[in-house]
């Protein structure tokens, strides 16, 4: 298993606070979300990040979700993708060590994200939002078992 903790939330949420319907998908994360680094936390390996924002719009069927990053080091990262909740895998750009993600929602509020590299899982996220809508938070999981993991990364709708 590569790094669990890439650290960055790409996933789409469902349930809780407002929702928007686009074609099947369902998505309380549509809109833009500013990462709260104060009630984030790291495990170790995570690349930490000074700022962060993702923008996530309704794309037919999918969601499309742009990320741009700047890690604690000050590297800036826009990552991107656009997928659907089916499982199917989707391809990413703008991650180091990902290509590919895998999104399902395995409820009605919560959805899991598995990150895969050259074809194998690299790390995983499940997500979920606050019930007043105004919080996203995002807790990374083994790829595999989807055991939890340390890190928790949590944004404010912006």
């Amino acid at each position: 298993m590569r790094r669990a903790a890439f650290g960055f939330a790409l996933v789409v949420a469902t349930g809780g606070g407002q929702q928007v319907q686009a074609g099947p998908v369902v998505a309380t994360l549509l809109g833009s979300w500013q990462l709260n680094v104060g009630r984030s936390h790291y495990g170790p390996g995570a690349d930490r990040r000074r700022r962060e924002q993702m923008t996530c719009t309704a794309e037919r069927a999918a969601v499309r979700c742009v990320i741009q990053s700047v890690r604690s080091d000050g590297r800036e990262l826009t990552g991107q993708f656009t997928a659907s909740l089916d499982g199917k895998p989707a391809p990413v750009t703008g991650i180091p060590d990902v290509d590919q993600v895998q999104l399902r929602r395995p409820s009605a509020t919560l959805v899991d994200a598995t990150f895969q590299y050259r074809g194998e899982p690299a790390f995983g996220y499940r997500a979920f939002q606050s019930d007043d809508g105004r919080s996203l938070m995002i807790m990374s999981v083994d790829p595999v078992t989807r055991t939890a993991a340390t890190t928790v990364v949590v944004y404010d709708r912006h």
